[in-house]
């Protein structure tokens, strides 16, 4: 069955296909359209209330602990409270809430770099169909190696619309594994360079983009298949040897990001030589016409119009004789 879901539909249709035994919330992620979505399965598991985001943080790692599907939220990461040290039975699913426009939000959020120090894997979608599909992927990752995933939602995701496929909920049995944290350290990377999340799209040797996230489809939606793309739907860590195999296999390199140099600043660290905010705007949401402006130096051509097949303004209906039948 198919069905044209937001962003944050999906991510009620992904915790009703993963089997999500608990949704941990608090206050102000009550007003937000993504809860909103959950409660149409209210009948099909359990919400939490907390008073905090920290408590709402503890309350999700000590459900989990007891053997349940949790999944949360936060607005804010915080290393210390959440990193891949945090052991999780049942699987345990974080929702990163960020705001690369202000949509939202009072501020801009962007908790890439603050992720990055809990070393834990981040999973970030970039329309409604990734969405559902990676957020079971990511409750089946998270249950096999017993720790948290993070997953990275923008505003403009969970908003717009897309179609998506719907399944019913399977029983997913999956063999869990007691590992240490440099063993886990280890299957995050592996994870990151396997082909069914980033993916290599190879259609020209002269360019190519590396995208995360929504941005994947706004320079697909420029430039087409006349470039090479690597889409990144897991942004950490950054794998580092598909990178290099996609780096070396271009002549130029063009990174597509919202806000801060994230993917970037890893790809100056590894020597690599990429455009990236020297040429897109560091500051807001970005879209379409924004990339297409910042590669091209402009928007695209607006048609003209032909006066005689304009339609008038003027009313096509004698105003005084409507008026004249209510005698006024």
């Amino acid at each position: 069955m198919r069905k044209f879901l937001t962003g944050n539909e999906s991510v009620a249709r992904g915790i009703y296909e993963a089997g999500v035994d608990v949704v941990c919330a608090y206050p102000s992620i009550l007003k937000t359209s993504l809860f909103a979505s959950i409660k149409d399965f209210k009948d099909d598991l359990k919400v939490e209330m907390s008073i905090s985001e920290n408590v709402n943080i503890e309350q999700a790692i000590r459900i989990s602990n007891t053997g349940k599907k949790t999944l949360t939220f936060c607005n804010t990461m915080d290393s210390n409270l959440l990193n891949i040290g945090t052991k999780t039975e049942g699987g345990l699913v974080v929702i990163l809430t960020d705001d690369s426009g202000m949509v939202s939000n009072e501020d801009i959020n962007d908790n890439r770099e603050k992720a990055k120090l809990s070393n834990l894997l981040v999973m970030e979608p970039g329309s409604s169909r990734d969405t559902k599909n990676m957020l079971i992927k990511a409750f089946e990752i998270s249950k096999t190696y017993k720790m948290p995933v993070l997953f990275r939602i923008t505003a403009r995701v969970g908003c717009s619309s897309g179609i998506v496929v719907c399944d019913d909920p399977k029983n997913s049995n999956v063999q869990q594994m007691e590992m240490s944290i440099k063993d886990k350290i280890e299957a995050c990377r592996n994870i990151s360079e396997a082909d069914d999340l980033n993916k290599i799209e190879h259609n020209s040797d002269k360019v190519g983009f590396i995208c995360s996230g929504i941005c994947t489809f706004y320079t697909k939606e420029v430039l087409a298949d006349t470039v090479s793309y690597l889409d990144l739907k897991v942004v950490n860590p950054i794998p580092e040897e598909k990178v290099i195999e996609f780096a070396t296999s271009v002549d130029k390199l063009y990174v597509v990001e919202e806000n801060n140099p994230y993917i970037e600043n890893h790809l100056k660290e590894w020597d690599i030589e990429c455009i990236g905010k020297d040429l897109f705007d560091e500051e807001g949401e970005f879209s379409a016409s924004v990339v297409r402006k910042s590669i091209f130096g402009k928007h695209l051509n607006h048609v003209k119009s032909e006066a005689e097949l304009v339609i008038s303004e003027e009313p096509f209906v004698d105003l005084e004789y409507i008026l004249s039948l209510y005698n006024i």
